[in-house]
């Protein structure tokens, strides 16, 4: 991993969401709005259920004041549907590939199809701001994660990257990608089945996890500076692309952090994922990805999102690097830039997702090793209801304290500080585990509940409800950055300290 630590990185490959998080004060159990929350810019629907629609930050400076920022802000969307969506016979993106099962061939007119689905969402959540209401047309948050969101857009941070990873593509700058995500109304429905109407006691169950089929999620993915003064010109690549502006810490990643300065973030990658059991029968999902391509035709950045490919599958028979993917289609006109961080094997995987990471083993240490995958990463979303973690993490690798791996250092030995994470040999049986094609409703370890491939419950959500509801005193969830952790103990209550880089 470059220029970050561990927990930092590791963010990265969920379909990030960045949405409330519930204090386990008696004020919010008793339904009442803290006296701290009372200024925050949500609806009254929204403090009487969630509390808080965005992030605590108004007492703190990490609501932008009006002198620098005086635009719309972050607003949850929990709203859920509470009834199940009616069965539909064919989407559009079943229809675009004759009802028969995605493959490599017809894989372009099914991504095609995805992006006309949201297009017009999307391009009203990139150029018209101001007139965004999500829940309105039918886009809704997941729960738990506010104390990592900025205030503006609702993006959490998910890495950092340098030229090291994109090399010869006249990257000047290091770099932090916020990304924000969304469910679908019929996505939306599953989010209620799990955590109800107070998302004060999720009902974990294998059922209750399972998304209606059509079911459509999306992450926005933005680049912004990692260190002070970014110039302007500092990637070519993004040149013309959407520009949003994020109240955020540039320095996110040290500790202490700076204070947080809205800064312009640049729209690289969009994806799109879909329950879809008739195109994709072994695993029930699609994951497709958009990515920038400043010499694509078109009039505005969303003409020039680009498919960089689809992933129905983890290929478990491919092991070596080079051999023919059957379950993942990548664009070959995909801009340069944006093939440079595919996954194991070149499945898929995009320049926000954090595929390639500092990994050790047999004794060795190794830098920007491909261990992940869209897919791949998702497959452990799983929840351990009587341990409260997931089993398996998100990469592979063996676990030492909840969603929290075994690091070496640079001999390739376990070291609570390396940078490195301990992990099986590619391609080896245990390697193999995170690279099978199984259906939403098993999980990847026996003890667990199987979360359908919903990344952002099991390695955010639910942790960070545990950490706060549960008894106090807990390991932190690694989803939390140094400058997350006074937020998080400000609204818990709960003296931890942050984990060590």
């Amino acid at each position: 991993m470059k220029r970050t630590t561990l927990w930092f990185a590791l963010a990265v490959c969920a379909i990030a969401l960045t949405f409330a998080f519930l204090s386990r004060s008696s004020s919010s159990q008793s339904g009442q709005t803290p006296a701290h929350q009372a200024t925050l810019h949500v609806s009254p629907s929204e403090a009487a259920v969630l509390r808080h629609g965005m992030p605590l930050q108004n007492n703190n400076g990490l609501i932008p004041p009006k002198s620098v920022y005086s635009g719309p802000l972050f607003q949850l969307s929990h709203d859920w549907p509470t009834a199940a969506p009616p069965p539909i016979t064919g989407f559009p993106w079943q229809h675009a590939i004759g009802m028969k099962q995605i493959t490599k061939q017809n894989a372009p007119a099914y991504v095609a199809a995805l992006k006309d689905y949201v297009t017009q969402n999307a391009r009203q959540f990139l150029f018209n701001y101001a007139n965004w209401n999500a829940g309105a047309v039918g886009w809704y948050n997941e729960p738990w994660t506010g104390t990592i969101r900025e205030a503006i857009h609702g993006t959490y941070p998910a890495g950092t990257f340098d030229a090291s990873n994109f090399p010869n593509t006249g990257l000047r700058a290091t770099f932090n990608t916020w990304t924000v995500s969304f469910y679908d109304k019929r996505a939306a429905y599953t989010l209620y089945k799990l955590w109800g109407s107070t998302a004060q006691n999720p009902n974990v169950q294998t059922a209750n996890s399972q998304f209606p089929e059509g079911s459509v999620i999306v992450k926005v993915a933005l680049f912004a500076s990692a260190t002070a003064g970014m110039p302007t010109n500092w990637w070519d690549v993004l040149n013309g692309t959407a520009v949003l502006p994020l109240y955020i810490d540039a320095t996110d990643n040290n500790d202490p952090p700076s204070a947080p300065v809205v800064q312009p973030a640049y729209l690289a990658q969009f994806d799109i994922i879909v329950k879809d059991s008739l195109s994709s029968p072994k695993t029930g999902w699609v994951f497709s990805t958009l990515v920038y391509d400043l010499n694509a035709p078109g009039n505005d950045a969303w003409d020039k999102m680009v498919p960089l490919g689809a992933m129905w599958g983890n290929d478990p028979e491919v092991t070596i690097a080079g051999h023919t993917l059957m379950e993942t289609w990548i664009n070959p006109q995909a801009p340069a830039y944006s093939t440079m961080t595919l996954g194991f094997g070149g499945r898929l995987s995009g320049p926000n997702d954090g595929a390639q990471n500092a990994i050790a083993y047999g004794g060795q240490a190794y830098a920007n090793v491909a261990d992940s995958s869209c897919m791949s990463c998702h497959g452990p979303a799983e929840w351990d209801t009587a341990k409260h973690q997931m089993d398996s993490f998100i990469l592979p690798g063996t676990l030492v304290a909840p969603n929290t791996p075994q690091t070496c250092g640079s001999n390739g030995q376990p070291d609570p500080n390396g940078i490195y994470i301990c992990s099986p040999a590619p391609a080896s049986p245990e390697w193999m585990r995170w690279f099978q094609s199984r259906p939403g409703t098993q999980p990847q370890d026996s003890a667990a509940v199987a979360l359908d491939y919903d990344d952002i419950a099991a390695f955010k959500s639910l942790p960070l409800w545990w950490a706060s509801m549960g008894p106090p005193g807990q390991p932190l969830p690694m989803t939390l950055l140094p400058s997350h952790v006074k937020r998080f103990n400000q609204y818990t209550g709960a003296p931890i300290k942050p984990p060590k880089p």
